[in-house]
């Protein structure tokens, strides 16, 4: 059974001009750039997403119905303002790939819906994605990793908020 580790940032939410730099798609990781934050700011077509507690409480809420719906098991979700990490784990053939679009789309379906904003982009283009390796991974992503970061943090056998 595949267990992974998901990435999705906040639309807008990793600019160009971060002091840490910056991933450009197709070039990799970039050294920061504030011109480039203004060419940015300029083609934008809508604000930045933030991951609010409401938001956070909703990603948790709508990841586990998710997976409950489709036989997946939600392990963890860990949250911040400009992104959030989901670990779940499934069986059967489905690809990463298929399953993180699918996870980006309902969420954001969701998060529209509730919150009465349609077409609003909530997610960056793609996302990051770890396999974990075993038992060891999974508990040190959920015992300190998603806990360590400053949003909601749920993991599994907890109540949902």
């Amino acid at each position: 059974m595949p267990v992974y580790h998901f990435t999705l940032h906040a639309y807008r939410s990793w600019r160009p001009d971060h002091p840490r730099g910056y991933t450009k798609r197709g070039e990799g990781y970039q050294p920061p750039d504030p011109e480039q934050a203004k060419r940015y700011d300029e083609r934008a077509s809508q604000d930045a997403a933030k991951f609010v507690k409401e938001v956070q409480i909703l990603i948790i809420r709508i990841s586990h119905d998710f997976c409950e719906r489709r036989k997946m098991r939600l392990h963890g979700v860990g949250n911040e303002e400009g992104h959030t990490h989901i670990v779940l784990s499934w069986s059967g053939f489905s690809s990463w790939h298929e399953v993180m679009r699918r996870l980006k789309n309902v969420l954001a379906t969701e998060l529209n819906r509730h919150f009465n904003t349609p077409g609003k982009r909530w997610f960056v283009r793609g996302g990051s994605r770890k396999q974990v390796k075993n038992r060891p991974h999974l508990n040190r992503l959920l015992d300190k990793y998603l806990p360590d970061h400053p949003g909601l943090f749920w993991r599994e056998g907890r109540g949902v908020p």
